[in-house]
């Protein structure tokens, strides 16, 4: 199977994915490493500008990168950008491939490993909050989305941006800072819903216990090729007994 990205939102954050896709892959070779084509565009306009009414709608440049790495053989889809899922049920109109979609994989994820835990404190552009996308795919699955302040939503706002222009001006105390903000006496682990905020924590070592949904996203990519070639060599065996 061919994994096709939807990358370039933005460029660091579609790097940062590719690299966790050839983490997690146990490969002694080239060849046991997943295809993957990647297509980085990043003529695709600004998704919290045109969520919050003043950009231009991203919506057109995703479909082209839709259709044309669907056109150069993927088989299934993943999109590196929490915001750019608003824009979901749109994209995948224009393709018969898979369009994973990166946010209910993680409310699957943490149903299954983190049973005890239901209150998630989530971490996001402000086109992220305001779409909405996180609470009501989580509540599907019985789990609580806790927003930050106005003004934390800012802070945070700063932080992906820097992150954008390559900018890492966040030390981990600031950061697990604001997380203990919300803790409310109890130890609320918070979702870093933006592909650029695992790239600042991991840039300034942070050491709090946090959820990734890139990494999360990257596994099941991993796991859907994996688990396609099961299927694909059990059935040649199959015809050949």
């Amino acid at each position: 199977m061919i994994l096709g990205i939807l990358g370039g939102m933005g460029p660091a954050a579609t790097s940062d994915f590719f690299r966790k896709i050839i983490d997690c892959t146990d490969a002694k070779n080239d060849q046991e490493h997943l295809h993957v084509i990647i297509d980085n565009n990043t003529e695709i306009p600004d998704r919290t500008s045109y969520i919050c009414g003043s950009g231009e709608d991203p919506r057109i440049e995703m479909i082209r990168s839709i259709i044309k790495l669907e056109a150069m053989g993927a088989d299934y889809i993943a999109i590196p950008c929490n915001t750019a899922h608003y824009f979901y049920d749109d994209l995948t109109k224009y393709t018969k491939a898979k369009i994973l979609n990166m946010i209910y994989e993680t409310a699957i994820f943490l149903r299954d490993n983190k049973p005890d835990c239901k209150d998630y404190l989530l971490l996001a552009t402000k086109g992220t909050y305001i779409s909405g996308i996180y609470t009501k795919i989580f509540k599907q699955f019985g789990l609580n989305i806790i927003e930050p302040s106005d003004s934390d939503k800012q802070i945070i706002m700063n932080w992906i941006y820097g992150v954008k222009s390559s900018k890492f001006a966040v030390t981990p105390i600031e950061f697990e800072s604001l997380i203990n903000r919300y803790g409310e006496n109890k130890d609320i682990l918070p979702i870093l819903g933006c592909t650029e905020l695992p790239v600042l924590a991991q840039e300034i070592g942070l050491s709090k216990e946090y959820i990734d949904p890139v990494s999360i996203l990257a596994k099941r990519c991993v796991d859907i090729a994996r688990d396609d070639t099961v299927t694909s060599r059990v059935g040649l065996t199959s015809s050949m007994t």
